[in-house]
């Protein structure tokens, strides 16, 4: 029984120990902070994606220089491997580190890939690596940091968008996309989350999305799930994430069996395991059960993680 997780965010699996270590190294507020995980995970839901997002983006300011970023993508694959993952796409967001932290961006890819790759061998954990743009800092930067990607092409399986997606709409950048497209990258895209199914109609028609991360507001719209569907556009789900951002109500609401009903691929993913405390083994033997997914379901769920992944 293979175990994929296609959605993990580097930002969302710094170790909360290798956090705060390097906190008290640097000077960090987070090293002073009353209760410094509760700045750094989630304990329940929390109302809307972006104090989520708060949690998630606490924590890479603490990692200041390239050989942290060196260890924090050593670290996120060798805790993939300890889980018993078989495959693992790692995403992060060049232009959110460097703006955290000042480093150069294409040295942060270089770092995180180099990083990567030592564990890889390491475990023998086979990593692709998928390249962020930052939708919040607005279209005219989108083709910038698209270009910042592409300048480490041959290091990247595929690319995303991430941020607030109630904010820019995703029409925006598609000229960045079609940078991507071109240049033979996959592409997967944040939508149907902080957003309605408008939101995964515009990833699919403007971005030329081939997965969407988390798109559970796909619901909403039988016309989108019909065409999720025919196109075998496989929504990257993640459970307790959905809860913690508040998209779902609670496990057994989730909406994911009526994705499956309707015919729709969909992976199981972790999205931030430090930001909601979870491992993917955690979600398919805790979390699927509580939303009511059968063994048949994720037989299938696992099937169509293999089938989407990209690397």
């Amino acid at each position: 029984m293979s175990l994929i997780d296609l959605h993990r965010h580097l930002e969302g699996s710094l170790r909360v120990s290798t956090t705060l270590e390097l906190a008290h190294r640097y000077g960090h507020p987070l090293a002073t902070a009353e209760d410094p995980e509760d700045l750094l995970v989630a304990r329940g839901p929390l109302g809307g994606l972006l104090p989520y997002l708060d949690k998630v983006d606490a924590a890479p300011s603490a990692f200041r220089g390239l050989d942290d970023w060196h260890r924090a993508a050593r670290e996120a694959v060798q805790d993939a491997a300890a889980d018993g993952l078989d495959y693992l796409e790692v995403r992060f967001s060049p232009a959110f580190i460097a703006q955290e932290t000042g480093l150069d961006a294409t040295a942060v890819i270089d770092a995180v890939a180099d990083g990567t790759r030592s564990a890889s061998r390491e475990t023998g954990l086979p990593v692709g690596l998928i390249g962020i743009i930052l939708r919040d800092l607005g279209p005219e930067r989108g083709d910038a940091q698209m270009r910042t990607l592409l300048t480490r092409r041959e290091l990247l399986c595929g690319v995303d968008i991430a941020g607030n997606e109630a904010g820019v709409p995703a029409a925006a950048f598609a000229p960045a996309f079609a940078l991507a497209r071109d240049a033979g990258l996959h592409v997967t895209v944040h939508a149907g989350e902080a957003a309605g199914p408008f939101s995964v109609w515009d990833a699919v028609h403007h971005l030329g999305a081939e997965r969407i991360g988390h798109g559970i507001r796909a619901v909403e719209d039988p016309a989108l799930l019909d065409h999720l569907a025919a196109h075998r556009i496989t929504l990257e789900v993640s459970l307790t994430s959905n809860l913690h951002t508040s998209t779902a109500p609670s496990y057994p609401e989730h909406p994911v069996r009526r994705l499956l009903a309707a015919g729709v691929p969909v992976a199981l993913c972790t999205d931030d395991p430090r930001t909601s405390a979870i491992t993917l083994s955690g979600e398919y033997q805790i979390a699927a059960p509580q939303a009511g997914l059968s063994e048949s379901d994720l037989q299938r769920i696992r099937t169509d993680a293999r089938n989407a992944a990209f690397a």
